[in-house]
């Protein structure tokens, strides 16, 4: 699944175009081009990054995490005040977030991303080359523009939920390659169908059925179309996509080897890996430095492998003394590893397994969906501790699979929506509690706008079609 090396010369100098703006690009003289070839414009499909980690934000708002930041104890950030990451830690709602949002790099990143994708769908069919293969990238760069437009919708907006989706603001679903387009605004319920427009089957079935791991495979696309229908609730929707994705890639990370080495590797091309997303690529390991709250250092299963084996080896990887001395507060454990590539924002074998185990649930066969979390967990816990889940009813199953999938999407995007979702549900619903020593204790409701990122101040202030979602 690795990039071709031979390449890689090619995808530096290409690497860049991807943050060009199109009017960059329309700077060639007219009837020129830059990359001329099919071929070269494929190859621009090799980048798939976000800056910024789940943990800089929505992973606090979750309480997963503290951060990853050692500049001054937790407590000592919360008495500061009036900073974004203030909000965060001591869910203080009074903080004016909009007016402190002056750098969003995952918000712009997103959007060049959103931009480039959009460049090649639109440059590919004046390319030299098989038109095939044109029809190939154009399906892949719009499959992918839907699950970035994904992304920045449960950020930035409210949950989607079908009986309010009209009356509440969206984002701006771009589709347009030139920058001089007033980018709108629109309602969540419309960027929700643009997604599932631009992930429509005829483009799935244009994929192949191999690629190297930041480049989109039928697998892939499969999983991308249930992830948003999963985000939907359209539970049954979701499912067969689901089941599509992990019968054509249902590749679990083995963990068990760790109880002998006591390190745990984990590598950016690992084949769980539908697409691997994260900041700076490949080249940067994940979740290295997150700092886990009290809360979720308690949902751990007994006999977790990498908690008990890794943890305790010649390199700790939950390290209790990064975790005290960034965070000052006892008990806390941090991430450390240049080994493990955790996928923050892409798409896992392991959490299409989950999704497609509460869908499972919410429709009625509970044992099949606890199998599906019981695959996972056979290779998370170790043997002589591990027990399969079993449940007579939904509450029990769901009171089972949300703790456990808590923890395996540690360092993703994961945990926060899903808490977004079971948010706008009655019998999931709940209230949030952060105990930090020497600061207090303090609550985010389901109900909180805390739920919702604001968008940077510069939207705000140039493109008169936004409001702030909540």
């Amino acid at each position: 699944m690795k990039i071709n090396m031979k390449y890689n010369i090619f995808l530096t100098a290409v690497a860049g175009l991807l943050l060009l703006n199109s009017c960059d690009i329309e700077m060639v003289p007219k009837g020129k081009t830059t990359l001329s070839t099919t071929e070269e414009l494929d190859y621009l499909l090799n980048t798939a990054t976000i800056t910024n980690k789940p943990f800089y934000d929505i992973s606090i708002i979750v309480n997963e995490a503290y951060g990853d930041d050692y500049s001054s104890t937790i407590a000592n950030k919360i008495k500061q005040g009036n900073t974004l990451k203030a909000a965060y830690l001591a869910y203080d709602e009074s903080i004016d977030r909009a007016s402190l949002s002056t750098d969003d790099s995952r918000y712009n990143t997103i959007y060049n991303q959103i931009n480039a994708l959009n460049v090649l769908i639109a440059k590919v069919d004046e390319s030299t080359g098989d038109n095939n293969l044109k029809a190939r990238i154009k399906a892949e760069a719009t499959i992918e523009r839907a699950y970035y437009h994904f992304l920045i919708a449960g950020i930035y907006a409210a949950q989607y939920d079908e009986a309010t989706a009209s009356s509440k603001g969206g984002i701006a679903y771009v589709k347009s390659h030139t920058t001089s387009d007033t980018k709108v605004q629109l309602r969540l319920d419309e960027v929700y169908e643009n997604m599932l427009a631009d992930l429509n089957d005829e483009n799935i079935e244009k994929l192949p059925d191999n690629a190297n791991v930041v480049r989109c495979t039928k697998a892939t696309g499969y999983a991308m179309k249930a992830r948003v229908l999963f985000q939907m609730k359209r539970y049954q929707d979701a499912l067969p996509y689901a089941l599509k994705a992990i019968e054509l890639n249902g590749a679990i990370e083995n963990r068990t080897s760790i109880m002998d080495t006591k390190v745990w590797k984990l590598p950016a091309d690992a084949p769980n890996n539908y697409i691997y997303i994260s900041p700076q690529g490949t080249s940067v390991a994940m979740p290295n430095y997150e700092q886990l709250t009290l809360e979720t250092i308690t949902l751990f299963e007994p006999g977790d492998i990498v908690m008990k084996y890794a943890k305790n080896g010649p390199y700790p990887f939950w390290n209790p003394v990064y975790g005290k001395s960034d965070t000052g507060i006892d008990g806390c454990l941090e991430a450390v590893s240049y080994a493990v590539f955790v996928n923050p924002w892409g798409l896992t074998v392991e959490r299409m397994m989950y999704l497609a185990a509460e869908c499972l649930i919410r429709t009625g066969e509970i044992q099949r969906g606890l199998d599906l979390v019981n695959k996972v967990r056979k290779y998370r816990i170790e043997p002589e501790v591990y027990q399969p889940f079993t449940a007579s009813n939904e509450k029990e199953a769901m009171d089972k699979l949300q703790p456990a999938k808590f923890i395996e999407c540690i360092g993703t995007y994961e945990n926060y929506f899903d808490r977004k979702r079971w948010n706008t549900e009655d019998a999931y619903k709940k209230t949030i509690t952060r105990t930090v020593p020497d600061a207090g204790t303090f609550s985010i409701s389901p109900e909180s706008p805390l739920w919702v990122q604001p968008f940077p101040v510069e939207v705000m202030t140039y493109n008169s079609t936004f409001k702030q979602n909540y």
